[in-house]
């Protein structure tokens, strides 16, 4: 299952010119929403048009589909005129879908250097779309019951690339975030922490997904141990049925513990968007609503 998959399975400051945090919200969190909860193809700007209609503030942007880390610059440009027109910010880049194939902790060092070129590219487009945050899945041991490379060999290999990056991320000033998609690394919230910290740079921090790491431990207790290294928020809800394999439910229909998520989330000063990351095919006012709830918890 690759990083496209699982989003479909799955059912700080925004740096625009003329949509800050401080100029649009004071609010401790913000509304965001994810690409994959609009028709596919719908032209990008109805997106957003729909998405500001809902009490939605910003919307994260996956590459892969029409947008793509060959888009050119300009397209680029016009894409977040296009937000910034809406009332919308841009929240993020998903780079990941789009480095899929050059990861990280690839065997051939030739490959790891396209990973790399690809997360620079993704530093820019991060710029001409005016967000400060880079989504990344840091290399990935395996999907499902096969493994593809070790994890310890994961750990080395992707701690010596990013340091080729990390410059360009300070320069820019957009954070890589790292989100634990079920890729079987850092599988931990002391691994993740850990992994994070030995780069000595805050450019480097945490996509944190709620429902994700249900699979791994309890969320609450990943934000207190991970604590202002979370930089983003993904909202999805889970349901466990025993010690066999849960599924993703619609929010506030699984085993989160909502109100422990809240609680950890302002006791560890998180400020910012939470996105809920659900397909199309769960109607986009329900996900409104239950994002209203779940905020109100805090």
């Amino acid at each position: 299952m690759n990083r496209r998959e699982f989003s479909k399975a799955a059912l700080a400051p925004v740096l625009t010119s003329g949509l800050s945090l401080a100029q649009t919200d004071s609010k401790r969190f913000r509304k965001g929403i994810t690409m994959g909860s609009f028709a596919k193809g719908k032209p990008l700007a109805d997106c957003f048009a729909e998405a500001k209609s809902l009490g939605f503030e910003g919307v994260e942007i996956s590459l892969g589909g029409q947008v793509k880390l060959e888009t050119p610059d300009d397209d680029l440009k016009r894409l977040r005129e296009a937000a910034e027109k809406n009332g919308i910010a841009i929240i993020n880049v998903w780079v990941s879908g789009a480095i899929a194939d050059t990861p990280l902790n690839a065997a051939d060092p030739k490959v790891r250097a396209k990973g790399v070129a690809g997360l620079r590219r993704g530093i820019k487009m991060a710029t001409l779309l005016g967000t400060d945050s880079l989504l990344v899945v840091p290399g990935e041991v395996g999907w499902g019951s096969t493994m593809k490379y070790g994890y310890e060999v994961t750990w080395e290999r992707v701690s010596a690339e990013l340091p080729k990056v990390i410059p360009d991320a300070e320069k820019a000033g957009v954070y890589m975030n790292f989100e634990e998609v079920w890729n079987r690394f850092l599988t931990s919230p002391l691994d993740m922490r850990r992994f994070i910290d030995q780069f000595h740079t805050k450019h480097i921090a945490v996509h944190f997904d709620v429902g994700n790491i249900l699979q791994y431990g309890f969320p609450e207790d990943w934000i207190n141990t991970l604590g202002s290294r979370i930089h983003r928020v993904h909202l999805k809800d889970y349901k466990l049925n025993g010690f066999r394999a849960g599924q993703f439910v619609p929010l506030l229909e699984g085993s989160v513990d909502w109100k422990a998520v809240m609680a950890a989330l302002v006791k560890t000063g998180y400020r910012g968007f939470m996105s809920p990351e659900y397909g199309h095919d769960t109607p986009l006012r329900d996900i409104s609503t239950a994002w209203d709830k779940i905020a109100a918890m805090a």
